[in-house]
C-alpha cells in the first residue's frame, strides 16, 4: 500500500502543489470530467471544503482544489493506492494526467507559489 500526497512543501517537484490561471469551478469541472473518464466513482463532493473524493478498486483519491484568488487556483491530492506492485507509479501517473489535462485548458502558473 502506498499513500501519496502533494503539498506546498513537498521535497520532490512532482509532488508540489500546482497552480493554474482559472477559477475553482473551472478546475473542478476539468477534474470531474477526467476522473469520470477514468471510470472513478465520485463518492463525495464537498464545495464547502473544496474536496472531491473518488475511487476505483484499490485506488482512492481526495482532491483539494483551493481558489487563492478568482484567477488563481491550486490542486493537491491525497492518494491511497493498494496494488501489489507499482503503487507510486500509478499514483504519479494519475497526478500527471490531471496536471496535463488542466494545462491543456488553463495557463499553468507554477508550483509551490505560496510557501
Amino acid at each position: 500500500m502506498a499513500v501519496i500526497e502533494t503539498s506546498e512543501n513537498a521535497k520532490d517537484l512532482a509532488y508540489q502543489t500546482h497552480y493554474y490561471k482559472a477559477s475553482y469551478e473551472q478546475v473542478k469541472k476539468v477534474y470531474l470530467e477526467l476522473v469520470e473518464s477514468l471510470k472513478h466513482t465520485i463518492v463525495s463532493q464537498n464545495d464547502d471544503y473544496h474536496e472531491i473524493y473518488s475511487e476505483v478498486p484499490h485506488f482512492t483519491v481526495i482532491a483539494k482544489i483551493i481558489e487563492q484568488t478568482p484567477i488563481e487556483t491550486s490542486i493537491d491530492f491525497y492518494i491511497n493506492a493498494e496494488y501489489l506492485v507499482g503503487n507510486t507509479k500509478k499514483a504519479l501517473t494519475f497526478i500527471n494526467n490531471v496536471y496535463k489535462k488542466l494545462e491543456e485548458q488553463y495557463e499553468f502558473k507554477g508550483v509551490a507559489l505560496h510557501k
